[in-house]
């Protein structure tokens, strides 16, 4: 005789059925296209807890409910975590992000960085700037 699924094996079989379809809605969802220059600061390790850094041009791309679309000059690497310099206009604080995606297009490259890290109020900041420029 078959075994029957317990409560706890239908829970799970739910949660990995939405899981995909979070997954795919994520890609699906609507992203507001913008081109706000801005600066991105990648840190290096160098030795004894010393960094280096540097801070190049960028251009924010888009946004997305979790994160944002970058595009500079600049080839990075995926999982680096990147501190993303809005205009001082702006009064937007830096915020961290990782590197998930990227993409060459047009002589740059488009880097998907998930923020990280971003307290509710600067969440609600950011929403309330790319909505003043969309």
């Amino acid at each position: 005789m078959g075994r029957v699924k317990g409560a706890d094996e239908e829970v799970s079989a739910a949660a990995e059925v939405q899981e995909a379809e979070t997954d795919a809605d994520r890609r699906k969802k609507k992203r507001v296209a913008l081109n706000i220059p801005l600066m991105i600061s990648i840190y290096q390790w160098e030795q004894a807890g010393s960094f280096a850094g540097q801070s190049v041009d960028a251009v924010l791309n888009d946004v997305s409910e979790d994160g944002l679309q970058v595009a500079s000059s600049i080839p990075l690497e995926k999982d680096m975590f990147v501190v993303i310099h809005f205009q001082q206009e702006t009064s937007l604080p830096p915020m961290t992000a990782r590197i998930i995606r990227i993409e060459r297009k047009e002589g740059q490259f488009h880097y998907g960085c998930l923020l990280s890290g971003l307290a509710l109020y600067q969440r609600l900041q950011l929403k309330e700037y790319i909505e003043s420029h969309g």
